[in-house]
């Protein structure tokens, strides 16, 4: 009799955790798609930009909140009033002129994209990695083996070791 009363608590714990953890697994997404601005939650690239950016944060915390639903679930029922008080979300006018709109902040970051060549508007790279490392001289170009362009050692340690013969070695 006490051994089922105990896999009754467990499964009831369990349930309830699963439930909760859908909960707030469901509520963080629609969260997510509700802020890009989405007319639906079926908008195509938004859900695609929560599945890459921001899924695993958002089970994370749902299995946690599973995990604790004693807790949680009071919190979702009064996730207002906590918001409010806790949280001090009672301004909706502040924090919704805090807050650009997404359209323009995509169309900036295309712009800025745009100007610094990154991204889908980066162009291929003009010259290849070595010649950049050299100054733009070609790779035939170079000077004697072991001196740099500008006629002194190349390696630092051809510097090093030189200055190291200038003074005498204490033992």
């Amino acid at each position: 009799m006490v051994v089922l009363l105990c896999l009754g608590v467990v499964a009831g714990y369990a349930l309830g955790g699963l439930l909760t953890a859908r909960t707030v697994f469901r509520r963080g997404r629609e969260r997510f798609l509700r802020a890009g601005g989405a007319r639906a939650a079926a908008d195509e690239r938004r859900v695609g930009t929560f599945e890459r950016q921001e899924r695993q944060q958002t089970e994370a915390f749902a299995l946690c909140a599973g995990a604790l639903w004693p807790v949680a679930l009071p919190v979702l029922a009064l996730h207002g009033l906590v918001g409010a008080v806790a949280l001090d979300r009672g301004r909706p006018a502040e924090s919704a002129a805090a807050r650009p709109d997404p359209r323009e902040v995509a169309s900036r970051i295309e712009e800025l994209e745009r100007e610094l060549q990154l991204g889908p508007h980066a162009g291929p790279a003009h010259r290849p990695v070595e010649q950049r490392a050299l100054g733009g001289r070609p790779a035939g170009g170079r000077g004697p083996a072991g001196v740099a362009p500008s006629g002194g050692p190349r390696y630092p340690e051809q510097r090093a070791g030189a200055a190291r013969s200038r003074y005498p070695r204490s033992v």
